[in-house]
């Protein structure tokens, strides 16, 4: 990968976009064959499904470092926990989080107390998408491209499950941006219900950027610049294009972090600006 800029932003080479689109057509035969043995919807001991198979070949090839189960024997603790590692390699736990962070929490809590390891989270975001609606014989009887966008600063809402790591020298954050197809499925029973669809899975195509936060002080670049003085978390989602909640959030998780303070009222909407 290229270094593009001060933030930690890499331009995936065509060779590492190759190489990325060669494991996903590995992958998705793979998960064929499981199809067609019925042998269960996932790729590899632990049913993963094909998006999170695919960035751990790609982030390490070598099978042998995968699935690692985590030494929980001399951490002290009256209840031995069972922690497995996406990957460990070079003293390095690599865990790969498709959904939400949060889930995640405990696990790196527990090894940046008890181990020597760093950690590393990467997160994929799909910049643009391909919806694939599956009927019951998951044919495809609908495809349309999302209008929605993925940003890198839409981890921003995710941050409070992480926040207490973020200054911490042994933990950082990759976020993978990329293209890919989503798969949906009908769910509804009756044939005159309104259909109700289900978000079946995820498919990376096509691998476009990464970037890395390893500190607090990254973290500001998701604040938009834009944004002076006072303002509300409605006008923050307004500008950061971060909607609903997932706008209070973030600011929360700023404030938390100490990028952001409250800075009073207005109306009966809490104000806040920046501490830097």
């Amino acid at each position: 990968m290229q270094y593009k800029d001060n933030l930690s932003t890499y331009a995936l080479s065509r060779a590492d976009t190759l190489r990325f689109r060669s494991i996903v057509i590995d992958v998705m035969s793979e998960a064929a064959s499981l199809d067609e043995t019925d042998e269960g919807g996932g790729i590899g001991t632990l049913g993963e499904k094909q998006m999170h198979a695919a960035i751990k070949r790609f982030i390490c090839p070598d099978p042998a470092y995968h699935e690692v189960k985590l030494d929980t024997s001399d951490s002290g603790e009256k209840k031995r926990r069972r922690f497995v590692a996406d990957i460990l390699r070079d003293g390095t736990v690599t865990e790969i989080q498709t959904g939400r962070l949060a889930p995640l929490t405990e696990k790196i809590g527990w090894i940046l107390e008890n181990t020597p390891y760093n950690v590393t989270v990467i997160h994929p975001i799909a910049e643009s998408k391909w919806v694939n609606v599956l009927d019951s014989k998951n044919d495809i009887e609908k495809r349309y491209r999302s209008p929605i966008k993925g940003k890198v600063s839409d981890i921003a809402c995710e941050l409070y499950a992480i926040k207490d790591f973020l200054n911490s020298p042994r933990f950082s954050l990759v976020i993978l941006m990329m293209e890919a197809e989503q798969y949906m499925k009908n769910t509804a029973k009756r044939s005159r219900a309104r259909p109700k669809y289900k978000k079946y899975e995820l498919i990376p195509v096509n691998l476009l950027s990464a970037t890395v936060f390893s500190s607090v002080e990254d973290i500001k670049s998701l604040i938009p610049d834009s944004l002076e003085g006072d303002f509300t978390v409605k006008q923050f989602s307004a500008v950061s294009k971060i909607r609903g909640m997932d706008a209070y959030s973030a600011v929360h998780a700023f404030c938390d972090l100490g990028l952001l303070e409250n800075s009073g009222k207005s109306g009966r909407a809490n104000l806040y600006r920046k501490t830097y």
